[in-house]
């Protein structure tokens, strides 16, 4: 029989894991920080109970491939498309002033105190991994708080959505960097070809192919070949890019845009994410474990100072960049808070670094727990933020209302606008989360729109019907919007207004029965909702569900009653309406 010694070291970072997740899941905070300091007190610098770590780190280079993977689902082109001023306007000047200035300022620390001897491709690495911002942490804070569907939620991803563009080609870069002063112009040379071919190969290969493919492993109908068709694609993208002299995680991320493109990218993200969760953890340990507490306790001091003026340098930066795209005072504080700490990606940057000799173990040591001391203080500097953002922007008088900062939202393309926001229009919320559709909330009811807002929801104050309200919702580049108001006059008032002023604008309005439906598509509704006739439906598929009638027969019903406008039901609906 083998040899099962490893199990112990196994089971170890399992219990580990388990009890990292559930603890700080009931402080609320991230897991990531557990998992550093769950590393650091088993590892050869704490309590040494892990026997053989090397096996452990080969395996949590995984967790980063997956990783890239899962980023790559998200970032659709069309979706990037969509948030290109932000993604590539503000993301790019954030991240290229950032490294700059922290790039300059580690140049001359360099020259008069550090005496590393830091060529400049590797000072042009540290600057830009340190610009880098934690979107595990952020988009996990703005989350929790209700804010990620607001305008900071919306910024913060496109920000961390180019920031994660950037760390392919640093992960490319920075193997060709080696500690006795090859420039940075010559690593990217000599990457760049082998990328273009690499990124060239996988996407024509998964546009031919994925579709065909994915329509041949649906015909099975089983889940578990999902979950190795994702295995698969992962693995495969990853070890062509691998041969190439690129980093794994290229692939892996090409792989993740392409399948984005698909109708098959929840599936797949499904399969993968929990192989995600398990590698990640283990790489977050295994840098744990090589964290240095003696170091620590002697540099104290060092570690508050750099970390102060990492937040201090990213957050003036990004306050500045919030003010010259014409965003308020208050929202600017609040994006640089939450933005101003260090990222994940910089123990996977720097932990290369130190294994190929780049930089100095010591150095590493201590930017690494600068990262770790500013993502530790991400949570309580975002609700700072935000009550920052709330007396400045949300409560500079009693007569205020939440339509004056409508402007802050003119840059949304192809959002939804939802009127009304009672127990319906909340649930329509939560559908067009879960598919990080953006949407503006407007209301006539000032005391719903104060408490969604508390709530984190992009709600404002005033008349759907008001011109100047719809085009400060910029309707004329909205999706479609949806009226949920219950009052009939002021449906047909709004719908009448807003078919007047933006024609091509679909509209999905709410309807109490049949008859109401067809006064308010005549005066220009696209689609209507009969709120009786679905509850009526909704109660019978329950009721041959509960009759044990097969869920596709209770399906065809339903198709076939909604059919030509329901027409099968116009005749009960005049008789008792």
């Amino acid at each position: 029989m083998h040899d099962l010694s490893y199990l112990n070291d196994v089971v170890i970072l399992l219990v580990l894991a388990v009890c990292t997740v559930v603890l700080l899941n009931k402080l609320s905070i991230s897991p990531v920080l557990g998992y550093l300091i769950m590393g650091a007190i088993v590892g050869n610098n704490g309590l040494h109970l892990i026997g053989n770590s090397s096996y452990i780190e080969g395996l949590s280079e995984f967790g980063v491939v997956f990783l890239l993977f899962v980023i790559g689902l998200e970032l659709s082109f069309e979706r990037l498309m969509k948030m290109r001023f932000y993604v590539f306007g503000f993301g790019s000047l954030q991240l290229i002033i950032t490294a700059a200035l922290l790039g300059f300022i580690f140049r001359w620390l360099d020259i008069n105190f550090l005496h590393y001897n830091l060529n400049i491709g590797v000072i042009i690495v540290i600057g830009m991994t340190l610009a880098l911002s934690s979107t595990a942490i952020v988009l996990q804070v703005l989350a929790e708080r209700g804010k990620k569907s607001g305008h900071i939620g919306r910024l913060s991803l496109s920000v961390l959505l180019m920031q994660d563009l950037s760390v392919v080609p640093l992960l490319a870069v920075l193997p060709m960097l080696d500690g006795k002063g090859e420039g940075i112009l010559e690593a990217i040379g000599a990457a760049g070809f082998n990328a273009i071919v690499a990124i060239a190969g996988i996407t024509i290969f998964g546009r031919l192919l994925l579709r065909p493919f994915f329509s041949l492993i649906a015909s099975v109908k089983t889940d578990e070949v999902y979950v190795t068709t994702a295995l698969l694609i992962v693995l495969s993208a990853a070890l062509v890019t691998s041969n190439l002299g690129l980093s794994a995680v290229m692939g892996a991320f090409m792989a993740g845009i392409l399948i984005a493109e698909t109708e098959y990218r929840n599936r797949i993200e499904d399969s993968i994410t929990p192989f995600q969760g398990l590698f990640l953890s283990l790489f977050f340990i295994s840098v744990g474990m090589s964290i240095d507490w003696r170091f620590i306790l002697l540099n104290w001091q060092k570690i508050m100072i750099c970390a102060v003026a990492l937040l201090l340098i990213k957050g003036a930066v990004i306050y500045l960049l919030c003010l010259i795209f014409r965003m308020k005072k208050g929202m600017a504080f609040h994006a640089a808070m939450t933005l101003s700490q260090g990222s994940e990606f910089a123990f996977v940057l720097f932990g290369m670094a130190a294994k190929r000799g780049i930089l100095d173990n010591d150095f590493v040591q201590l930017m690494l727990m600068t990262v770790a001391v500013t993502m530790a203080l991400t949570p309580i500097l975002s609700i700072l933020g935000s009550k920052i953002e709330d007396k400045i922007d949300y409560m500079k008088g009693a007569n205020y209302e939440p339509q004056n900062d409508m402007r802050s939202i003119s840059a949304l393309i192809d959002h939804v606008i939802i009127a009304g926001f009672g127990r319906v229009g909340r649930i329509v919320v939560k559908m067009l989360e879960q598919q990080d559709i953006n949407y503006l909330i407007i209301d006539a009811d000032a005391m719903v729109v104060k408490k969604a807002r508390k709530e984190g929801f992009s709600a404002y104050h005033g008349s759907i019907s008001d011109l100047d309200v719809l085009e400060a919702l910029g309707a004329d580049k909205a999706s479609l919007i949806i009226l949920n108001m219950s009052d009939k006059v002021s449906v047909s008032r709004a719908v009448r207004s807003i078919n007047k002023h933006f024609p091509n604008l679909l509209i999905i309005s709410r309807v109490e029965d049949l008859r109401h439906s067809k006064i308010v598509k005549r005066v220009g509704a696209t689609a209507t909702v009969p709120i009786v006739v679905e509850a009526g439906l909704q109660l019978g598929s329950v009721a041959l569900q509960s009759l044990g009638i097969p869920d596709h027969s209770i399906a065809s019903v339903k198709e076939r009653t909604r059919k030509d406008n329901y027409a099968l039901l116009e005749e009960v609906s005049y008789r008792y309406n």
